[in-house]
């Protein structure tokens, strides 16, 4: 019954997240005091789900570091890494909760770091959703793999055109330092194309991990 509740528990707070997530990205439609307020209730939920699953994250270090646990491992330190250096930048570039802290003095580094780590965060935090897929898409691999293949190439494809479309490789790589953003289709249009990029990144987890799965597979075989 306990664990029952604390994976209802850990459910929705990676909902909430997830829909944190997408509002964080939309910061200049959805308004810059929201921005600054979910975000400080997702770094919330960020701690509390590593709490929530504090038991997973003590197993990924035990045992033996195969491939798919190294990946696990290093995608989790650099979310970490990535949440503090957004936390830490929030501080002088913040116009609302965080002026009385009197760091606007730092606020071109703030601006710069804080536009990298948004980006790669987003791109990782989708990855490790990706990660999750495995076992939810494991029952339906064994009786639908192919309408399964076929959505996740669907998702893959659309997600890359999106990508692309929309130049986020350009604020990850820091082509461009000040994001444009389309208001003619208004916050729903923008949160479906993040959806999309975000599906992109899942997919590529979903499939490093499987290829990883694969490749330990053929070690034991040997």
């Amino acid at each position: 019954m306990k664990s029952n509740s604390k994976r209802k528990a850990q459910i929705a707070v990676d909902v909430l997240m997830t829909a944190l997530l997408l509002l964080q990205m939309s910061y200049s439609l959805a308004g810059e005091l929201l921005h600054e307020i979910t975000g400080i209730a997702f770094f919330v939920l960020f701690i509390v789900h590593h709490i929530l699953v504090r038991n997973y994250t003590k197993a990924l270090f035990k045992g033996k570091h195969s491939t798919e646990k190294a990946l696990k491992i290093t995608v989790d330190i650099l979310l970490l890494a990535i949440m503090l250096l957004m936390m830490a930048s929030a501080l002088p570039i913040s116009k609302y909760v965080f002026t009385f802290l009197g760091l606007s003095s730092l606020s071109s580094l703030g601006r710069t770091v804080h536009l990298l780590g948004a980006y790669w965060g987003f791109a990782l935090m989708n990855i490790h959703i990706g990660f999750h897929l495995d076992i939810m898409l494991k029952k339906s691999m064994k009786t639908k793999k192919t309408v399964c293949i076929l959505v996740l190439c669907a998702v893959f494809i659309a997600g890359l055109i999106t990508f692309i479309h929309e130049g986020i490789y350009k604020y990850m790589l820091l082509i461009n330092q000040f994001v444009f953003f389309d208001t003619k289709g208004g916050l729903a249009l923008f949160l479906l194309k993040y959806i999309i990029i975000g599906g992109l990144f899942a997919v590529i987890g979903y499939t490093v991990l499987s290829l990883s799965k694969g490749k330990r597979k053929n070690e034991t075989i040997r």
